[in-house]
């Protein structure tokens, strides 16, 4: 049976514990031969995959010497590693102890896998800190993935009080060591709130990327807090031709700034520079930098041929025309892409240009079949100068028809409504996701068409920003039948308030309409605004893959300064089951949903405690939703954290929902 300290440590569950009340005494041999074995079989396997991003994990790990034992001893049979930041320099200081005493031995270098020699490079710091503090760990040489954190996040740890006593140096060189010596087996690499490289480290992270042979996945996510953190143009093309031909996906995340010459920059990167002979008065002396005896860094020639995705740095004065030329010339296949922000016009037209030839290339039969696929995925996470969507529209607009299968945009403004929507919907039959994210502007009409012309909808979210509202109105709504049947999450913003047929609602992007003079409410009006309703309803309950649908309530008949949620709003007849009335039409609509069978999660304006629904939905109403909603796992019924609300009260009939469905969460 495992000890105590492998029982604080990894929380494994005692098998043995759970069977001793069916066994018998004379059973206990038996059992504890079949517990020494269970040992030797499983336990290599429970040490392939460690997670020790919890710093107070750590801590428990580093304070308890059985545990901290069990560690080092198992460290040969480690794959996969997803470590933070005190882990990380906790076990490169007891690395260099280790690799300190190995030199002691009469052999100052010990073989790894692959022909390797666990020789330390002169780049390589001696320690992490100054006081040796660590016990000796031997190296990871197994490792094919590995996932670093560099964020402190939780300071209260035994070695990290160490740490800010002795100052430690970067961990960045120790990591890229790391990967070196796991060159032979590294498929996926991710490092994530990792501060901006200085030259040397950045030298020395493309030096050990272009010997990863085997990787397949680079995740590089740079914390940047201000502008003077803020990553040079050069540093981006140094790691991308730095890539090995092996890589499938790539995602810098960085933010990057101009330098005055970027081309000079590059190359005082790459070459090592020429050190003045002794005597030589007139050169500026310099300083050599210890990877200089590794010589110049080389870029790669050779085309990524297996790269399907890429996400490059965010650039905000913009990529020129021949940085997006020798970027896009490097990959061939690739399906999914991140548009990034564009310099000028020049550089647009040279991206739609190469697109074309591409293209050209395709319908000539000069590509590989595998190559038709690309450019199928397309983002635009970072607009800047582009928040109008002018290069997605070029880009859509040089892709073969049907040819793009999902679009995500962030702070689009649709400035121009009729040249956007009519290249999106030339991919209409193929389009499976759609998200809008942060809308600035986006007509009603625009979304309408995206669900009655996208059969192969499978995802499609509309949001605006605070202030904002993006939306689509009724009678929108109702011009067309949806025809996204396949549709299995939904997010948009519905106008359906009786005053948006009259005119006092804001259409999409929140431009107001006025009210004629002597225009006023009758019967026939209000019995054609119950009757839309119904349309709209049974448009919504018709799309029966649904999954995970947020309805929101546009507040429009407040105004502007009205500081409500969209919690407070209602839709208008759902959340009822009252009978139609002859003279009205009004009537409760919930029961044209009871078609969502597959429905998990329900968000948006569905408060019971909304001035309206407070009054219709009840017992009635809750026995509907467990009856008719069967996979439903969580419904926006109240607002977050409705406990700590003072003098809160829950009303019966959510009260025996909980009793009914204790799993089933009533709030976001």
């Amino acid at each position: 049976m495992s000890s105590p300290a492998c029982r604080k440590f990894f929380e494994l569950p005692e098998l043995f514990q759970q069977l001793c009340s069916f066994l018998r005494p004379h059973d206990l041999a038996k059992l504890l031969r079949i517990s020494r074995d269970l040992y030797y079989v499983t336990g290599p396997h429970f040490w392939q995959h460690i997670d020790l991003e919890d710093d107070r994990k750590v801590d428990r790990l580093i304070t308890t010497p059985e545990a901290l034992e069990a560690f080092a001893k198992n460290v040969p049979f480690m794959h996969t590693l997803t470590a933070g930041f005190i882990f990380v320099s906790y076990y490169f200081e007891g690395m260099m102890r280790y690799l300190d005493e190995q030199e002691l031995l009469p052999k100052r270098t010990c073989s790894l896998p692959g022909n390797t020699e666990m020789q330390r490079p002169l780049w390589l710091p001696q320690a992490i800190v100054r006081t040796p503090s660590a016990r000796p760990l031997p190296p990871m040489i197994r490792l094919s993935q590995l996932d670093i954190c560099f964020q402190r996040q939780y300071r209260g740890v035994q070695f990290d009080n160490v740490m800010r006593l002795n100052k430690p140096v970067r961990l960045f060189r120790p990591l890229v060591w790391l990967m070196n010596l796991n060159a032979a087996g590294l498929t996926h690499v991710c490092f994530r709130y990792m501060d901006l490289p200085d030259p040397l480290e950045l030298r020395c992270l493309a030096r050990s990327l272009s010997d990863l042979r085997n990787l397949t996945h680079l995740t590089i996510d740079m914390l940047s807090t201000g502008l003077t953190s803020w990553l040079s143009a050069p540093f981006v093309f140094v790691l991308f031709f730095a890539l090995p031909r092996s890589v499938v996906s790539v995602k810098l995340e960085a933010m990057v700034h101009a330098s005055s010459d970027d081309e000079a920059e590059e190359r005082r990167l790459r070459v090592v520079p020429d050190i003045r002979e002794e005597g030589d008065e007139d050169e500026e002396e310099i300083e050599p930098s210890p990877d200089w005896v590794e010589g110049d860094l080389e870029a790669r020639e050779e085309s990524l041929e297996r790269l399907k995705e890429l996400v490059l740095p965010s650039y905000k004065m913009g990529y020129t025309a021949d940085q997006i030329r020798r970027i896009l010339k490097h990959c061939p296949v690739l399906e999914r892409w991140d548009i990034p922000c564009l310099r000028d016009e020049r550089a647009a037209e040279a991206l739609t240009g190469m697109i074309r030839e591409m293209v050209l290339q395709e319908g000539h039969g000069l590509v590989h079949q595998s190559r038709k696929a690309l450019l199928r995925h397309l983002s635009s996470k970072h607009p800047w100068r582009d928040s109008r969507g002018e290069r997605l529209v070029s880009v859509l607009d040089a892709l073969p028809e049907q040819r793009v299968e999902s679009v995500q945009l962030n702070q689009f403004v649709d400035t121009f409504p009729d040249a956007f929507a009519p290249a999106l919907l030339r991919h209409c039959e193929v389009l499976q996701s759609i998200v809008f994210l942060h809308l600035e502007k986006i007509t009603s009409r625009t979304i309408a068409m995206i669900l009655s012309r996208c059969h192969g909808l499978e995802k499609f979210w509309a949001t605006g920003t605070y202030g904002q509202p993006i939306y689509l109105n009724l009678n929108g709504a109702i011009e067309q039948d949806w025809v996204c049947k396949k549709i299995e999450d939904l997010r948009i913003t519905v106008d359906l308030s009786a005053l948006s047929k009259q005119g006092q609602g804001r259409s999409a992007g929140g431009e107001r309409r006025k009210v004629e003079a002597g225009e006023s409410f009758d019967i026939l009006a209000t019995k054609e605004y119950w009757t839309n309703l119904g349309i709209f309803y049974t448009q919504l309950g018709k799309l029966t893959e649904l999954e995970a649908l947020e309805l929101i309530a546009a507040d429009v008949e407040r105004g502007w300064n009205w500081s409500s949620t969209y919690m407070s709003e209602a839709l208008p007849g759902l959340l009822s089951l009252e009978e139609e009335d002859k003279e009205t039409k009004k009537r409760g609509f919930l029961s044209l949903l009871g078609g969502l069978k597959k429905l998990r999660v329900v968000h948006g304006s569905f408060w019971s405690g909304s001035r309206v629904a407070s009054k219709t939905f009840g017992q009635r109403e809750t026995e509907w939703v467990v009856k008719n909603w069967p996979a439903l796992e969580q419904i926006e019924l109240l607002p977050q954290k409705y406990m700590r609300y003072a003098g809160f009260d829950m009303p019966k009939h959510l009260e025996w929902l909980r009793e009914e469905k204790p799993e089933l969460k009533l709030c976001r």
